[in-house]
């Protein structure tokens, strides 16, 4: 299993209204982009992720942009990851029940193992808070 871009830049631009946040000015995604290094298309792709998930707000007008929805110490990785990337599943077999017809679990000898490491991952993700990258 492999994070993708999705959560690499969305954590950087999660810092970045973080950062921004003790000021609690909004920033745009184009300043986002040029601090980071990220495409301001892609941005556009991963706040829309980040707003239907309850993460970040837009604010409208000429000094609008974006500021978290709530404290940066409020706001756990997994959120983050979980909002971009979808459910984790480190298996197939581990991704809901949607995907227990190509799994058998009578029987599963490893089925033990992903449940432990996705149980370890979570716990990882939810220890971590906005508030700590900053």
């Amino acid at each position: 299993m492999m994070f993708t871009t999705k959560t690499e830049y969305g954590l950087k631009a999660m810092a970045a209204l973080a950062r921004n946040g003790k000021k609690n000015d909004p920033i745009s995604l184009t300043e986002i982009s040029k601090k980071e290094h990220i495409s301001q298309a892609y941005l556009e792709q991963l706040f829309v992720k980040l707003k239907a998930n309850d993460l970040v707000k837009s604010i409208k007008g000429v000094s609008g942009g974006y500021v978290l929805a709530r404290l940066a110490k409020q706001i756990n990785v997994f959120e983050i990851v979980e909002a971009l990337e979808g459910p984790l599943a480190v298996f197939y077999c581990m991704a809901g029940e949607s995907n227990k017809v190509a799994c058998s679990t009578k029987g599963c000898l490893t089925k033990k193992v992903w449940d432990e490491l996705q149980k370890g991952i979570i716990k990882t993700l939810r220890k971590f808070k906005l508030a700590d990258l900053i």
